[in-house]
């Protein structure tokens, strides 16, 4: 198996990483810091800077069985542009690219998060976001859009899940899948930057679920679908989030009373 990962250097990345090698993969990470990974290749990239990113078409060897699109920024202020670029601009401008080296029964893995889970109420920004290209159309888009720090990252995250959806049947074509992965609150470096962003939402939230999850558990989920086990999955947006997501819906559709006590 060969294997390209964003953002492998830290986080849920980099537990893939571990997870790929401890399954014999032959590994290429792009990412802007250097990996601790002897035996990864390393391609260095700055994917705020977007516009570079189709030199990355030389510097790939070969074909490929897995892409895992893990890099991301968390919600900072004053960093909106560069958390589209990131989390979205460059997820699916460094998937394009990779595309066409994939072999037939590739599977790709988007990370998105529970953030993007209310996709469908801005699946219109998210269209708009679609027709950004290049540096200077997402100086105007943040511009027009208004967007703080929070909404940038909501929107990167729901656009994620959107081309997932929107690419699957294409990929289909090419006997290649795609899915993509949304996380709660994991216990990584930045899981700070998530609670001071959603206050105290998060944080009575992580009470509610009991703990945060684990990049490890995440990637555990990951390994699942790049395998052979999950070959006809593909078009899904999955959350693993602890309970999170069942605790949204009892609280929207006041549910508690029916379940189990």
């Amino acid at each position: 198996m060969r294997a390209i990962i964003t953002g492998g250097s830290s986080g849920i990345g980099k537990e893939c990483t571990q997870l790929l090698a401890e399954n014999s993969a032959e590994l290429t990470i792009i990412d802007v810091l250097k990996p601790d990974f002897k035996n990864a290749r390393w391609i260095q990239a700055d994917l705020t800077e977007f516009d570079q990113l189709h030199e990355l078409e030389a510097k790939l060897e070969g074909r490929y069985d897995v892409l895992i699109n893990s890099a991301g920024l968390p919600p900072r202020e004053n960093l909106e542009c560069e958390i589209l670029a990131v989390n979205f601009i460059a997820l699916r401008q460094i998937s394009e690219v990779v595309i066409p080296h994939l072999n037939a029964g590739a599977s790709i893995i988007n990370l998105a998060s529970k953030a993007g889970s209310n996709w469908k109420d801005g699946v219109s920004q998210v269209k708009r976001l679609f027709e950004v290209r290049n540096n200077e159309d997402l100086i105007s888009f943040c511009q027009n859009e208004n967007l703080d720090h929070i909404r940038a990252y909501d929107l990167s995250k729901e656009a994620v899940i959107v081309w997932t959806i929107a690419s699957c049947e294409g990929l289909k074509k090419r006997d290649v899948r795609i899915n993509s992965v949304s996380p709660a609150a994991i216990q990584t470096r930045i899981l700070d930057d998530f609670v001071a962003a959603f206050g105290a939402r998060a944080s009575q939230m992580i009470n509610r679920i009991g703990r945060p999850g684990t990049p490890q558990e995440v990637a555990e989920v990951i390994l699942f679908l790049v395998s052979k086990k999950s070959e006809w999955v593909t078009g899904i947006d999955l959350p693993v989030d602890g309970g999170t997501s069942a605790v949204v819906y009892c609280n929207q559709f006041a549910l508690q009373q029916l379940g189990y006590k």
